[in-house]
């Protein structure tokens, strides 16, 4: 204690006014530090007096958190500004009634005042009321913390009741352990038919933020990629050399790599090796720029197959090193919110239709690192502001503007791609107007590529119609040009698409053969007079929707490797659907558009399964009314017992069916691009299939030498009589129940068949891209 606090005590300090108990006080003979402090004193007594709390407050500032055992609640309750000491009932606080109470602060037990008697100046005694409440606030205090800690206790007892009721909660759902199931199952099917709704916008391209944007985070990705060498290198998948190679990569910021693996994220780390290691190969080719002009693209256009399949090639090819650029027309119904970095161009593009030169508006994008292009044409007749894609009167005028205006934009911008890749005849114009229009605007070294998905479809007009774009019909209007085949006054634009294209492909080598002769719909002279220059390359399969190791509509995802989830899927099949759980075949049938001719080899196919003791389901319908009738009443006829027949088109319960069956009947008459069969063997159903154009380049019957040991297996029948199908039904049917390990052998290798877009097909599709590069 200081010189001057101990002197204090011994000044004579007397009131001026005699009113000690409210006025203030005059000291004399202190020094002026000391009348300082006998102030603030003074000043702590009225608050003491007049505010109860003040001094509280004081006290949960400072006095509190020295006190061992009070510093958390002092702590706390600085926090919230100041201490409430007043009695639980509401009385006279405690403070008060302290003050009011103590009339000798010489009986409060520890207080020694110097100097202090009975009658001691009226200021002195103040103070040491101050200090003994202060003294009774902190007991207070104390006794609040001990309640504090009782109900701290209490709630921990709560807890351990709550904790024990959660137990005993958890109990009762184990005992009802086949409900759970039942409810779980039901519960993750709906999951799935959502998930599978969301990601199938035109063929199933599964719309995931990440997938979409693969370089958001581009710090993060290439650590993650540093992460995942030294991963597959720790774990033996790889040598020191290719990791070594891999960083190299990675340090360049290659973005072939980074693509690669944004693409092979939540696959297993052999995949993802698998994946990135063929871009260490010095001997590959440099990269090339393909742009295609469609008009479809999943997600973002589609209506039919062609959006799956530019979507699943583009998609394919990036990953491969190329450059991959799409060009559509902007439909008003267009999914717009797919794409990423939507923008509309700062400037309007020009292009010529009908002798003048109209405005159109711009629209970039990126989706699933695919740069699209939208043309917004602001021609009067409004070609795209409509409800539909296709089927218009003036089709022909629609997409010879669109066709026109994708070159004018290609040459506006200064693209010099090595290929434009055309899609059906709706951008078979574009082929003649390159030529004869652009090839020497800049465009000298870009070749072009033509696919059509279908010869059945075709788009013929006058000849004269052709000056809307500008093409000369005089010139073009010859057998050996756009002169239609089977109409000569008129001229036809998928022949100009083949007759001007310097590669033309389509659905399978089968077709390829099969369209220049009987199957061509009247181009059959042309295809022939252009054989060298026609290749068939079999669509690849869309990984994305149809493997069912990731298959979000299936209640078990399994694989070549471990098929058990196959049997789990066919008891969920058999109990969403209401069928007996017996041991015997399941056969299902996928017709999403059914066809009369079909419809009867549905039947033959539906009575011989329950002759033979199998079980049959098929989910179907049809756009002829007549046919849908007749599948309305087979619902009716086979509602019970071992058959069933859903109407109406169910895409995740298609998913389930094929994932849940023994064997799939497929009984197409006409589809060149149908790929039911290489599903089935994917999801391990042995298709029973009609050998329709590509599917003798995939699947070969089970006993076949032609099939090998690991080629793909089925059941394949030649002409569309419901007695072939039938016969080789019965025959799987009859292997199935006989040759169980040898069945299981079939369906590993039939899972084992990889026709996604990444293997063969879109290899393919680039030897012919360099093929026609190096064209003159």
């Amino acid at each position: 204690m200081c010189a001057s606090q101990t002197t204090m005590g011994h000044k004579a300090i007397q009131s001026s006014s005699g009113q000690h108990n409210m006025g203030m006080a005059k000291v004399v003979g202190a020094s002026p530090g000391e009348i300082a402090m006998i102030k603030s004193a003074h000043q702590l007594r009225l608050n003491v007096i007049t505010k109860p709390t003040a001094i509280s407050s004081l006290i949960g500032r400072s006095n509190v958190t020295d006190r061992p055992g009070l510093s958390n609640l002092g702590a706390k309750r600085h926090r919230l500004g100041r201490i409430q000491v007043s009695s639980q009932n509401g009385d006279t606080p405690l403070a008060k009634q302290t003050l009011e109470t103590t009339s000798n602060p010489s009986d409060s037990e520890g207080i020694q005042v110097p100097g202090w008697n009975q009658k001691a100046p009226a200021n002195t005694m103040d103070m040491m009321k101050l200090f003994n409440d202060a003294q009774q606030n902190m007991l207070y205090l104390n006794k609040q913390r001990l309640i504090a800690i009782e109900e701290l206790q209490k709630a921990e007892r709560d807890k351990e009741l709550l904790l024990a009721k959660v137990s005993q909660l958890e109990a009762e759902v184990q005992a009802a352990t086949g409900d759970k199931d039942v409810l779980g199952q039901r519960l993750k099917t709906a999951e799935g038919s959502i998930a599978l709704a969301e990601s199938r916008a035109g063929g199933g391209i599964f719309r995931v933020g990440d997938k979409r944007d693969p370089k958001a985070d581009p710090p993060a990705l290439w650590s993650s990629l540093i992460l995942a060498i030294d991963n597959l290198l720790l774990g033996e998948i790889i040598t020191r050399t290719q990791a070594a190679g891999l960083r190299e990569l990675v340090q360049k910021r290659d973005m072939r790599i980074a693509e690669a693996f944004v693409d092979l994220r939540g696959q297993s780390a052999e995949a993802v090796a698998q994946g990135l290691l063929p871009l260490l190969d010095q001997k590959a080719q440099a990269g090339i720029h393909v742009i295609h002009v469609c008009t479809e693209l999943a997600p973002v256009a589609e209506t039919g197959t062609l959006a799956a399949k530019v979507m699943g090639l583009c998609r394919a090819l990036r990953r491969k090193g190329n450059l991959v650029e799409v060009i559509l027309p902007k439909y008003a119904s267009l999914d717009m919110s797919v794409l990423d970095d939507l923008q509309e161009a700062s400037r309007e593009l020009h292009s010529y239709f009908d002798g003048e030169w109209h405005r159109n508006k711009i629209w970039t994008g990126v989706v699933f690192g695919i740069p699209v292009t939208l043309i917004d044409p602001q021609h009067p007749q409004q070609f795209f502001a409509r409800e539909t894609f296709y089927d218009y009167e003036d089709d022909f005028e629609r997409f010879t503007y669109f066709s026109r205006a994708a070159l004018e934009y290609v040459q506006k911008v200064g693209k010099q791609p090595d290929v434009l890749h055309l899609h059906n005849w709706q951008t078979a114009a574009i082929a003649p107007l390159f030529w004869d229009i652009f090839y020497n605007a800049g465009l000298q070294d870009t070749r072009i590529m033509f696919t059509c998905h279908d010869f059945k479809y075709q788009c013929t007009a006058p000849p004269e119609k052709l000056a809307l774009c500008g093409l000369d019909h005089s010139q073009l209007n010859r057998p050996d040009r756009l002169q239609d085949n089977l109409d000569p006054s008129m001229i036809n634009l998928l022949k100009g698409g083949i007759v001007y294209s310097n590669k033309v492909t389509t659905a399978s080598q089968t077709y390829a053969s099969d369209v220049k002769t009987n199957l061509g719909y009247g181009m059959e002279p042309t295809l022939q007079q252009h054989e060298a220059k026609i290749v068939g390359i079999l669509s690849g399969l869309n990984d994305m929707v149809w493997n069912p190791e990731r298959d979000p509509a299936l209640s078990t995802s399994y694989s070549a490797e471990d098929p058990s989830g196959k049997d789990a899927n066919r008891t969920s099949l058999r109990e969403e659907l209401n069928l007996p759980q017996e041991d015997v075949p399941l056969v299902g049938c996928i017709a999403p558009a059914v066809r009369e001719k079909e419809l009867e080899l549905i039947r033959a196919a539906l009575n011989t399964t329950l002759q033979q003791g199998g079980q049959f389901v098929i989910v179907g319908s049809s756009r002829e009314p007549r046919v849908q009738v007749q599948l309305e009443d087979l619902a009716l006829e086979f509602g019970v017992g071992s058959a069933r027949v859903e109407i109406k088109w169910d895409d995740s319960l298609a998913h389930r069916l094929i994932a849940g069956s023994d064997i799939l009947v497929c009984p197409a008459v006409y589809e060149p691009t149908n790929q039911l069969q290489i599903v089935a063997l994917r999801y391990g159903a042995l298709p029973v299939a009609r050998q329709l154009y590509g599917q003798n380049d995939v699947l070969y019957d089970v006993d076949s030498a032609r099939r090998g040991p690991d080629g793909p297996p089925g059941f394949p029948f030649a002409s569309d009589e419901a007695s072939d199908l039938t016969s080789q039904l019965s025959r799987a049917l009859a292997k199935k129940v006989e040759h169980p390990d040898l069945w299981a052998d079939w369906v590993k290798a039939a899972m084992r068949q990889d026709f996604t877009w990444d293997g063969k097909s879109s290899d393919d599709y680039l030897a012919a891209y360099y093929e026609i590069r190096r064209c003159a």
